[in-house]
């Protein structure tokens, strides 16, 4: 029988998380062993970590992103240990898999709460949430009221006994939620222990946290405030935007403004998305998306307008995150119903890696002086997946070596006559093959959502007649894509839900089934291709894991010491590269190769 240890802290503010050393974050621990054992409160930190060293699974809520890394410290790579030997379960982890957050929900408070995106279910899975809603009794006092009664939570008297009750009932509570979980999902279940072991991974990331250049940061904000109050005048003096007030962009003449710059820099306020009255959207990033690979001038706009409407500098967002230690420690997610991760704080998905906006990854640089940054990332990952579970063999052969699946896109199109073979002395596409090759990749990427001819017209900025002669295209092309994608609709509208080949379950909106199934399937399963690559470099060699500095999407970031790039650069591409077939013999194998960028100081130059 296992060793069971249930756990929970009190700390300084979790702000200060990456700002205080253990000895100074950690107040208060609680623990209790087995089920029904009694609760011990400590504020002796060492104890702390003896009785977890102790026990054979560690159990507690949201504890690889906070209370483990409290108490061992950011330097400390000892709970990442544990997970490698499946020593700590952790209930947030599980609620996610096996009691998710549902559109809409009371909370335990009263109020409807609407999750129309990922981040909205954060407030679903704390524990005060998941005890209301799994029907647990939870703890009267309010930990807040408490803090502002002392001026703050590190001013909380330690002897304090509505503090202490607060942590024991805390531990019994977090204790019954995680039974309750269990009842729902078995813990033991392989993905499960596996989705275990990638929140501590993930944790691990934000741990190693990433250096942050921030006089260069700096000197990028202050370029780009001077570069928005030059066109800040040029949009009051040459189209009339007033620029009293503190929302100019809001007025009507504001707009009228904004609309008449766009136009001047090229970019047609048709092509923008449109709000609930259908007008165009002016949001900054909106425009910024609108804005980018046009030019120069038009991303400067972009931004300036962007800027003016409230939207920090790129530069600004990392240097508002910069902890002590000169770097930041992103906040790493997987609340997306496929799995899909998200960093935050600061978003690293939002540093594009086309046009000028580019230039704003030269602010994260390779942590330390002896050390350079490595780039990798897998090539069309969704579409691999989509090839492997459908088994259409004519859809595999885009992934073939040397193949250009935008091109044969573009070809099952329009055909060879019309798309030609216009191609430069570097084996590039030029002119009219470049043009509908273009046009191909940029409907491709939306019809991987199995987005109808409409929708696909709207994000592929395609006229509609593009759009449904594609579709048509498509389907007489690649008939098995079709077929699985029929199949795993059908999945979805019979279960409420589709479960991916690893066993990740992922609900389907009613109604929705019929873009939603084989986006999920494509999504998670490039996200699971992902996991289990870093699951490889955690097993194969620690150290690969603590060289670990950022996660997006399909790419993963390696701030690496150079005397160790013998070894650690072919390792990384063996634990990613991979062959994968549905582990049930259907479909067929797809192989999934990795680009690898150039080894350099900062993102810009290391990016592949």
């Amino acid at each position: 029988m296992q060793k069971a240890l249930f756990v929970d802290i009190e700390t300084a503010s979790a702000d200060l998380l990456w700002a205080l050393p253990p000895e100074e974050m950690f107040r208060l621990g609680a623990y209790a062993w087995g089920a029904d054992g009694d609760v011990v409160i400590t504020d002796d930190l060492d104890e702390m970590r003896r009785v977890i060293r102790e026990a054979d699974i560690v159990c507690g809520h949201n504890i690889h992103a906070f209370d483990l890394t409290v108490i061992f410290g950011k330097d400390s790579v000892e709970p990442l240990e544990m997970a490698l030997q499946d020593r700590i379960y952790d209930s947030w982890v599980h609620a996610i898999l096996v009691h998710p957050a549902p559109a809409t929900y009371v909370d335990r408070k009263g109020r409807r709460v609407w999750v129309d995106k990922p981040e909205r279910a954060k407030r679903w899975y704390a524990l005060d949430e998941q005890a209301y809603q799994l029907g647990v009794t939870r703890k009267l006092l309010d930990l807040g009221d408490l803090a502002r009664e002392y001026g703050g939570y590190d001013r909380i008297p330690v002897t304090d006994q509505r503090y202490r009750d607060y942590l024991r009932q805390d531990v019994i509570v977090a204790r019954e939620v995680a039974r309750r979980l269990c009842a729902l999902g078995d813990p033991n279940h392989p993905y499960t222990v596996r989705e275990q072991l990638n929140a501590a991974i993930d944790a691990q990331n934000s741990r190693n946290g990433w250096r942050v250049d921030v006089a260069a940061a700096k000197a990028r904000v202050a370029e780009i405030e001077e570069i928005n109050r030059h066109y800040l005048e040029m949009l009051r003096r040459d189209f009339g935007l007033p620029t009293e007030g503190k929302q100019p962009l809001r007025t009507k003449q504001g707009k009228e403004a904004v609309l008449k710059a766009l136009q001047s820099v090229g970019i047609d306020p048709d092509e923008l998305p449109r709000t609930p009255t259908g007008a165009p959207q002016l949001g900054g990033k909106v425009l910024l998306e609108a804005a980018a690979g046009r030019g120069e001038r038009a991303e400067q706009l972009a931004s300036a307008i962007a800027a003016i409407g409230g939207l920090r500098p790129l530069a600004q967002s990392a240097l508002d995150h910069v902890q002590p230690d000169g770097r930041v420690h992103p906040d790493i997610t997987c609340l997306q119903r496929s799995g899909r991760k998200s960093t935050t704080n600061p978003g690293l998905t939002v540093w594009t890696s086309r046009g000028s906006g580019a230039i704003e990854k030269k602010y994260f640089v390779a942590n330390a002086d002896d050390e350079l940054l490595v780039e990798y990332d897998y090539s069309q990952a969704d579409a691999r997946i989509v090839a492997a579970y459908s088994g259409d063999p004519e859809f595999a052969k885009r992934f073939a070596p040397g193949a250009d699946a935008h091109l044969i896109t573009a070809y099952a199109v329009w055909g060879e006559d019309v798309v030609g073979h216009e191609i430069d002395e570097h084996g590039k596409p030029v002119g009219r093959t470049a043009h509908y090759r273009q046009q191909a990749k940029a409907l491709g990427h939306a019809y991987a959502y199995r987005a109808g001819a409409r929708t696909l017209a709207k994000t592929a900025k395609q006229p509609l007649e593009v759009a449904e002669r594609f579709v048509r295209a498509m389907e007489r092309a690649y008939p098995l894509v079709t077929k699985w994608q029929n199949r795993v609709t059908r999945e979805a509208q019979r279960y409420g839900y589709v479960t991916n080949a690893w066993g990740r379950r992922m609900l389907v909106d009613e109604g929705r089934e019929y873009t939603q199934a084989p986006a999920l399937y494509g999504q998670s399963g490039t996200r699971e291709i992902v996991v289990d690559a870093l699951i490889r470099m955690a097993r194969r060699d620690i150290r690969l894991i603590q060289y670990l500095v950022a996660q997006v999407h399909d790419a993963l970031v390696f701030s690496v010491p150079e005397s160790e790039m013998h070894w650690a650069r072919p390792a990384i591409r063996e634990c990613m590269e991979t062959t994968w077939q549905p582990p049930d013999g259907s479909g067929q194998a797809v192989h999934f190769p990795v680009g690898e960028g150039s080894p350099a100081r900062n993102w810009f130059e290391a990016g592949h």
